[in-house]
Formats: C-alpha cells, sequence, structure tokens
C-alpha cells in the first residue's frame, strides 16, 4: 500500500517533494508505510535532519546523471540499526556497473534509526530528459506491502503461525502501546492498556489475558473512553490474542471491527493488516483440511487423524480442527466398538477444548439437555447474519445476544458497547443497550461500572435473565426435545 507524505513529512522535512530548475533532476517523495504508523515511529529530531541530508546527496548523484532515465530509490529504515536499506531501479536498465556505481554511493548515505519498527519511503527521480515511460524498471520494481502480502502467503501453515504471533509481538503490539502511552493521564484506562502491551514479553498463559482484559475493569474503562470509530482498545486486545496464538478467537472480533473502524486511523490500518493475515492463514489452514476431509469420506479415519494432528502440530487453536479430529475418531470408534456411551464421552471430552479455541465455533455433536439443543441453534444462527446491509443494527444486537447466550461475555459486551456508543436506538428496536453492556461486566466480574451511570442495575440484570430463559423455553428446538424426553 502506498500513500502520499501528507503533512506529516513536510513539517518534518521543510522542503518540496520536487526541485523545478532545470540543472536538478525531478524529485518526488512518496511515502510506503503507513502514515499514522509513521507519526509514532519515526524520531522527529533525527529523522527531518536525515531527510535534508538525504534529498541532497540524491540531487548531487543525479544531477551527474546525463542518461535518458527514470529512477525509484527504495529506502528503509531499521530500529535495530542506522543503516538504512537501499535498492535502486531504472529505467530504462542501466548496464550492472552503472547500477552498482550508483547503489554503492546511495548505500553511503546519511544513517537513521526508526524507534519501533521498519519504515520504508521511495524517492522517484527523473534525470534531464524524460524517458521513454513504456518500459518496465530494471530490476521490477514492486511496492515492499505487495511483496510482504507475497510472501506470506506463500508461507506455509507453520509458517505463517510464526509470521503472525511475530507481526503481533514485534510489530503491532510496540506500535499500539506508544500510541496508547501518549493521550492524556485522565484517560485511566488507555494508560493501563498500554501498560499491559509492553508487559507482553511474555503475557504469559492465555487465561491470563482474560483476566488482564475481559475481567478488567480498567480494561472496559479503555474501551469507554476512546471517542467512536477508534478501536485502538478492542483492536489492543485482538492483538494480543493472535501474540498468544489464537487465531480463532480474533477472528472473530476482526470482523466485527471492521464494521466500524473509521477512516485514517492507525487502529484501522492494524484491522486491515490483520484482516488479510487471517484471510491468507485461514486458506491455507482449509487447504490442508480438506486432505483429512477427504481421507475421512473415504473411509480412511486414521489417514484424516493423522491429517488433523498433523494440523494441530502447527496450529492447535484451531476450534474446527479440534471438531474434525473428534469427528473422525468418534466414527472409527462406532465402526468398531459400537459403543454410544463411549461416544459420548468423547464429545464431552472434546467440547471445552473446541469452544475454548473458539466460543462462538457454529457447529456441535451432540445435545444432552433442551437448553443444549437451544444453544446449538444459537450457534447456526450466527451464519444468517449480516448478509444484508440494511440489517446491520438488529444483526448486530443478534449477535450481541447470541454470544451472551453462548457464555462469551467478553465479546458480548464488546459489541452491546458499539450498539449503545454507535447506534441509535431506533435501530435496535427501541432496545436500551446500557443495561446489557453492564450484564455482561458483570458476569465477568466487573462490577465497578456501573457505579459510573444511575439505576437499578440489579433488577435490570434479573430482567435479562428472565428475557433469556424465556426465549429459550419457548424456543421450538427446547420445547421438542422436552417432548422428546
Amino acid at each position: 500500500m502506498k500513500l502520499k507524505f501528507t503533512l506529516l513529512f513536510f513539517l518534518l522535512v521543510g522542503f518540496s517533494p520536487w526541485l523545478s530548475a532545470q540543472s536538478h533532476p525531478y524529485i518526488e517523495v512518496q511515502q510506503v508505510s503507513n502514515e499514522q504508523e509513521a507519526e509514532l515511529n519515526l524520531n522527529k529530531k533525527t529523522f527531518a535532519p536525515w531527510a535534508l541530508t538525504m534529498q541532497t546527496l540524491l540531487d548531487t548523484i543525479f544531477s551527474a546523471e546525463q542518461t535518458k532515465n527514470d529512477f525509484i530509490v527504495l529506502v528503509t529504515l531499521h530500529p535495530d540499526t542506522d543503516h538504512p536499506s537501499v535498492s535502486l531501479f531504472s529505467r530504462p536498465g542501466l548496464p550492472s556497473d552503472d547500477q552498482s556505481k550508483l547503489l554503492n554511493l546511495l548505500k553511503a548515505g546519511p544513517k537513521v534509526m526508526t524507534r519501533f519498527v521498519d519504515y520504508s519511503q521511495i524517492y522517484l527521480i527523473r534525470t534531464k530528459a524524460r524517458s521513454v515511460t513504456n518500459l518496465s524498471f530494471t530490476p521490477e520494481y514492486k511496492d515492499p506491502y505487495q511483496l510482504k502480502q507475497e510472501a506470506f502467503k506463500r508461507a506455509g501453515l507453520h509458517e505463517k503461525v510464526i509470521l503472525l504471533k511475530s507481526w503481533a509481538e514485534n510489530h503491532a503490539l510496540p506500535v499500539l502501546a506508544e500510541a496508547e502511552t501518549t493521550v492524556d493521564e485522565k484517560f485511566s484506562g488507555v494508560q493501563y492498556v498500554s501498560k499491559v502491551l509492553h508487559s507482553m514479553a511474555p503475557i504469559g498463559p492465555a487465561q491470563d489475558l482474560k483476566k488482564l482484559t475481559d475481567s478488567s475493569g480498567n480494561y472496559w474503562r479503555g474501551v469507554m473512553e476512546m471517542s467512536p470509530g477508534n478501536e485502538i482498545i478492542p483492536l489492543s486486545k485482538v492483538v494480543m490474542l493472535v501474540a498468544e496464538g489464537q487465531f480463532d478467537e480474533a477472528k472473530e472480533y476482526v470482523e466485527l471491527l471492521k464494521l466500524f473502524g473509521g477512516k485514517k486511523l492507525l487502529a484501522t490500518y492494524y484491522i486491515e493488516e490483520l484482516s488479510w493475515r487471517l484471510e491468507a492463514f485461514n486458506k491455507e489452514l482449509q487447504t490442508r483440511a480438506q486432505k483429512g476431509i477427504e481421507q475421512h469420506d473415504k473411509g480412511n479415519y486414521d489417514g484424516a487423524i493423522a491429517v488433523y494432528q498433523g494440523i494441530l502440530n502447527d496450529y492447535p487453536a484451531s476450534a474446527w480442527i479440534h471438531f474434525e479430529l473428534y469427528y473422525s475418531q468418534n466414527r472409527k470408534n462406532n465402526e468398531e466398538k459400537k459403543d454410544s456411551v463411549l461416544s459420548l464421552a468423547e464429545w464431552n471430552k472434546a467440547k471445552p477444548i473446541i469452544y475454548r479455541c473458539n466460543p462462538l465455533y457454529p457447529n456441535t455433536s451432540r445435545v444432552s439437555t433442551g437448553k443444549e439443543a437451544y444453544l446449538f441453534m444459537r450457534r447456526t444462527e450466527l451464519a444468517t447474519l449480516f448478509k444484508v446491509k440494511e440489517n446491520l443494527p438488529k444483526d448486530l444486537l443478534k449477535l450481541g445476544d447470541i454470544a451472551s447466550d453462548l457464555g462469551d461475555y467478553g465479546y458480548a459486551a464488546e459489541v452491546y458497547w458499539i450498539c449503545f456508543s454507535r447506534l441509535k436506538k431506533d435501530e435496535l428496536d427501541k432496545k436500551e443497550m446500557l443495561p446489557y453492556f453492564l450484564y455482561c461486566l458483570d458476569k465477568l466480574g466487573v462490577k465497578e461500572i456501573r457505579k459510573n451511570y444511575e439505576g437499578d442495575f440489579e433488577k435490570e440484570f434479573k430482567k435479562i435473565d428472565k428475557e433469556k430463559r424465556k426465549a429459550m423455553e419457548g424456543s421450538v428446538v427446547y420445547k421438542l426435545y422436552k417432548v422428546k424426553q
């Protein structure tokens, strides 16, 4: 992704992006890295002098170039070395000796470092005479962002897991932590999340993450302190999930946050980053899983089991693969032993693993009670949501209700807060959303947030419990199961 350098760059550098005098080459600067990320990542005291020196160097080098050429100079700054990486592309192509000579001159340029992550920009340069524009650059130029996407998509499942976790730990987390540190001290919730991000090396077991976010009043203060459209606090939780390898759960949040992210915000950019990464990851997962499904369909359950176990060795947090593994093992055992008691025991063992990986996993295998039948129906209803744009508010409300019914109160609270803070009551059948948000927090053990609002929330919570029970007991599947019993 390439964005023109905006006011940030010109304020730092203080010069025009091109020189119009005939004795100088035409030079234009374009930013490759994200603008909002660059605001936090670049040290203004060192970057501005570096940029001026680099501009002078380029002008000097290419003023002496007499050929009719266009050039692209790609410069990438790093946080761990003060030697920028430089690549040179020319149109038409230069003899290799001339190309190497120019590149060596550029590599001897000024030194500078970034604060957290790599930063890239390109210089588009035209020498004294315009070149033939229908030619390609040599070597072929590709946007670094595009190359990064292509490399990720080529990687196997195991490598994708490593790359995703590394991006979260080493790229997104430090930048998000810095962004949250810069807010006013009165925003104590945001400051709290920043401290959590700073302490992420390592954070420890996955359940600790739940305590630090879903079960923390400070985390929910942070959610409430951000302006509508800026999803940096829930995104921080998502990035922590990715760092822990919990991609299934992270994907559920990403799909939610994509619906409401504001434009030109760091959080929105990272949501998009995660979206394409997780999409590519899941395509690779599907490719691997399909081999197991084919073996299962042939009746080769041992072969299917081996495929699924191999996948789980690379990515142990897949609810889908745990379900398929259970399904093949169960089918094998049924054919060999025909033991219904054993079959139920196998499901009871697999179920908590599957739903721990993804509380909103849309499938189940066995139900033993009317409540379980109802919750299975609720899981299947997830697939009906967000099919029609006009139904977005009501679908969002239904998503929160389903997540709450399934006991995923952290996710439900995020949904209800969006309903409360972004949508009008008329869009939600005049339903007051604050009690539902606070109800979920209460289930998570967060009771202090309600003190900020007036109302008898204990009474409201009882009404919600009654409403949920009435919906369950009035459902067709619940009644049918009761009749069968």
